[in-house]
């Protein structure tokens, strides 16, 4: 005998499709954010700089040295800036910088 699933309501599984799609754009943004950063600071700065996160317009970046910590403390705005210019949208709020511990 095939036991068949509860239906669901079609606004959950829309909901469901849209929650992934966002999630994959969120990915991508990222993604190309971190490239931007790294040919705006430079190629070297891969080694010590990463994008960590972009939620509700907070770009999260975590760096490996207090170097790269209190140079890119001066250059918030200039980046928020930069970027929100770059992507012709405002994507970036604030930007949110921690120090990794390793």
């Amino acid at each position: 005998m095939v036991r068949y699933s509860k239906p669901e309501h079609i606004k959950s599984i829309l909901n469901d499709i849209i929650s992934r799609i966002k999630e994959k754009e969120s990915k991508k943004k990222k993604a190309k954010i971190g490239e931007y950063i790294a040919k705006t600071l430079g190629e070297q700065s891969r080694k010590y700089v990463e994008v960590s996160g972009l939620r509700r317009g907070i770009l999260y970046i975590s760096v490996d040295n207090s170097a790269w910590l209190q140079e890119l403390s001066l250059m918030k705005q200039d980046l928020v800036n930069s970027i929100n210019v770059k992507f012709k949208e405002d994507l970036i709020k604030e930007i949110k910088i921690r120090l990794n511990n390793g």
